[in-house]
């Protein structure tokens, strides 16, 4: 198959099942991003540097513990979140960063934050 005849074929198309409900929000997102405000203080600094991808080398030396105490913040937050690792818990907290930053607070989160 020479390349010509490569880029001739024709295009493959992904199917896309339509049996499946599309859902316009995801309420276990909805559920995990209300679990955030309760992290402790301490939580959110170790939740921000997993925003970044930290390591608990990493967390250890920045927020000047032990690698056996960010670990143990690591695993508070993964309980208290309710998600499964902490790739997950990374991804929940460069969101939580973002949609804080661009609408603020009061704006797309408030419905994830406690009432006042």
């Amino acid at each position: 198959m020479s390349i010509t005849d490569t880029l001739r074929s024709p295009v493959r198309k992904t199917h896309i099942p339509t049996d499946r409900p599309v859902l316009t929000r995801d309420h276990a997102w909805d559920a995990v991003m209300r679990r955030v405000p309760l992290l402790s203080a301490r939580e959110l600094d170790v939740f921000h540097l997993l925003a970044k991808g930290a390591s608990n080398r990493t967390i250890s030396t920045r927020l000047a513990i032990t690698e056996r105490t960010a670990k143990a913040h690591v695993a508070q937050i993964l309980a208290k979140l309710d998600v499964e690792s902490r790739l997950q818990a990374g991804i929940v907290a460069f969101a939580w960063e973002a949609f804080s930053q661009v609408a603020g607070p009061s704006a797309y989160l408030s419905p994830y934050l406690p009432p006042a």
